[in-house]
């Protein structure tokens, strides 16, 4: 096939040109004017010249054949080609009125209408859809779009608590699909109602969509046994009668509303067995064939680039002495000599590969092919070997590369040299709030080991007086149980008849404060240790006794508590610093968590991320405002 075939016409100029190449070649010779022309062929020397030019002629006449034909267009096979794109809009209808609180499917309809959505947008590979939700007014959650993944985020916000008004107006719904499929240019289109009930003006709506080009489908969920909703704060929804709401699948009111609507009806089931039924998956058979008749439109592929490549080297062969020879140099020359790469290597950088391994935690090649000192001190971060991160930060000097170096530094325990080399990051970049962050950790840390360490200097001091009141409070309880008479010798005999062991306390001052000196400056006395391998939490570290940990009685009889009190601090502020480190190459994550560290964090996200999750606020608003926009215009449709 020739896709243009008139320029197979300049076909017949090759032979002419040839024909008149010849005649003009013989005319040039002189020879031919005072020599037979039988005769001149025997006495002429130099024929090589000549074998040459009649070759060179020749390549010439084959480059312009060729030309002609690339310009022809020839092909060979046929590759579809699209004309139109395929739409078949669906709009999805949603009842969100109280009834889908029912659990006579479990967990409940909505959980459930949620999931039939998800299959819905997952299996329709193609056309647009739009999604509705209604209740006593139906509103737009997403016009028609073919981002399937934005419409699965706004329906797993959908609930009853989003709709402004009560009530269950399926009608309403399908005059708003009417409305969006004309907005978005279409003549016809599929609605598909996911519901429990329906009625006579429903199923007018439908009729009258129908006309209009919009076929009308329904999904009933539920059963026919029905459940009572429960309310929020807890109890069922009544009527006003005081009678017990129960909503009921109508399952012969959903099929008359699908028939009304020349749609199909089916009831709720477990994997797409419905949707398939329903026919919402495909596009609708119509616009299927009618646009498969356009997507059968196949056009031929042009092959005559591919005799241009063939040209080129024709074309420069015939402008260039001594190509022959130049042609058989190249065949005999051994090939250049190769060295093996791999195959990455011709479209990665070694850092580059170095930050994709990282990325998908493989520690050990990232370290092995890091050539950056950022990439490769945070693979060495991530391997816990801080020594080499130490090494592989100080060689940048930029902000992070600073502040990657406070935090390597903390980690091995070199917390003076970790405020130095915040200062550093800040003194570049000021408003580096991780940075500020984790010096303020830093520093607390100190301070509270500091306090620490006196108070526990001061709990030594008085241990032998604790021990010695201690026994004088039980003998003085004892000569209360069993001698009234005996009174003890500090004086504090009334105190150890009410309290027992508290008259330690009364009988000497001293003890007690000392005890709270020992407590200021820190919420978990005696419980810390070597912070080695830990790092600054940004906001400071919380005391111990946030999360259930040892009182300082217990800490101080206790050293196996009192150690375990500082390994749930350490890796409080563990957990701190991965939270605030978040600019790149911040090494912080990717390490893996044992069970307790993994409970730790998540307790402490719970504690410093407590934000209210609220997914449908935003349609809550939106469909707010849209009701009080109708009511001021008096919309009644």
């Amino acid at each position: 096939h020739w896709l243009r075939p008139m320029w197979l016409w300049a076909l017949l100029a090759v032979p002419l040109m040839a024909w008149v190449w010849q005649r003009r070649t013989r005319h040039m010779d002189p020879w031919r004017k005072v020599c037979d022309p039988a005769l001149l062929a025997h006495l002429s020397q130099g024929g090589g010249a000549a074998m040459r030019t009649r070759l060179a002629s020749g390549i010439s006449l084959l480059a312009l054949s060729l030309m002609i034909l690339a310009l022809a267009g020839p092909a060979f096979r046929q590759i579809p080609s699209p004309v139109v794109r395929l739409q078949s809009p669906l709009i999805v209808a949603v009842d969100l009125s109280s009834a889908v609180r029912a659990t006579d499917v479990k967990p409940d309809r909505m959980a459930r209408v949620r999931f039939k959505l998800a299959d819905l947008l997952q299996g329709r590979h193609e056309g647009q859809t739009a999604l509705i939700a209604y209740a006593g007014d139906a509103f737009t959650v997403a016009p028609l779009t073919d981002d399937a993944a934005a419409l699965k985020d706004l329906a797993a916000s959908l609930s009853p608590d989003v709709m402004p008004v009560p009530g269950e107006r399926p009608e309403r719904a399908i005059a708003l699909a009417e409305q969006l499929l004309r907005d978005g240019g279409h003549s016809d289109g599929d609605v598909l109602l996911i519901t429990s009930d329906t009625n006579s003006a429903a199923i007018e709506a439908a009729g009258k969509s129908r006309v209009a080009g919009l076929r009308v489908s329904v999904l009933g969920v539920g059963t026919e046994q029905g459940a009572p909703i429960p309310r929020p704060g807890g109890g069922f929804v009544t009527d006003s009668a005081g009678n017990m709401v129960l909503p009921r699948l109508n399952t012969a009111g959903l099929r008359a509303l699908a028939t009304a609507g020349g749609g199909r009806y089916a009831s709720f089931s477990v994997g797409d067995a419905d949707l398939k039924a329903l026919g919402v998956l495909q596009a609708r058979q119509d616009v299927e064939e009618r646009e498969s008749t356009a997507d059968s439109n196949l056009a031929w592929q042009d092959e005559g680039p591919w005799l241009l490549l063939i040209l080129l080297p024709l074309a420069a062969l015939a402008f260039r002495k001594g190509w022959l020879a130049c042609l058989a140099l190249v065949l005999v020359l051994p090939p250049p000599s190769a060295q093996a790469i791999e195959w990455q290597d011709l479209w990665q950088r070694p850092d580059q590969r170095a930050y994709e391994a990282l990325q998908h935690g493989q520690i050990e090649a990232a370290r092995s092919l890091a050539r950056d000192p950022a990439i490769a001190g945070t693979a060495a971060y991530r391997a816990s070997d801080f020594d080499s991160a130490i090494a592989s930060f100080k060689a940048d000097a930029g902000a992070n590369a600073h502040y990657n170096l406070g935090n390597a530094l903390a980690k091995a325990g070199r917390y003076q040299e970790a405020i130095a080399a915040y200062d550093q990051a800040l003194a570049q970049q000021p408003d580096m709030a991780d940075a500020k962050a984790n010096r303020k950790a830093v520093e607390d840390w100190l301070r509270q080991q500091e306090q620490n360490q006196q108070g526990q200097d001061g709990q030594q001091n008085q241990q032998g007086q604790d021990s010695k009141q201690n026994q004088q409070g039980q003998d003085g309880q004892q000569n209360q149980q069993g001698q009234n008479g005996q009174q003890n010798q500090q004086g504090q005999e009334g105190q150890q008849n009410q309290q027992g062991q508290d008259g330690q306390q009364n009988q000497q001052g001293q003890d007690g404060q000392q005890n709270q000196q020992g407590q200021e400056g820190q919420q978990n006395p005696a419980s810390q240790q070597d912070p080695a391998r830990e790092a600054p939490k940004q906001g400071g570290p919380k005391g111990a006794g946030d999360d259930g940990s040892v009182s300082e009685p217990e800490a101080e009889s206790d050293p196996e508590a009192r150690e375990q009190a500082a390994d749930r601090y350490a890796q409080q502020v563990q957990q701190a610093i991965d939270q605030g480190e978040g600019s790149e190459p911040k090494p912080v994550a990717g390490q893996t968590l044992s069970a307790e560290e993994a409970e730790q964090q998540q307790a402490m996200q719970h504690l410093l991320q407590r934000v209210p999750d609220d997914p449908g606020g935003l349609l809550r608003r939106k469909f707010q405002l849209e009701f009080q926009r109708r009511q001021q215009q008096g919309e009644q449709r």
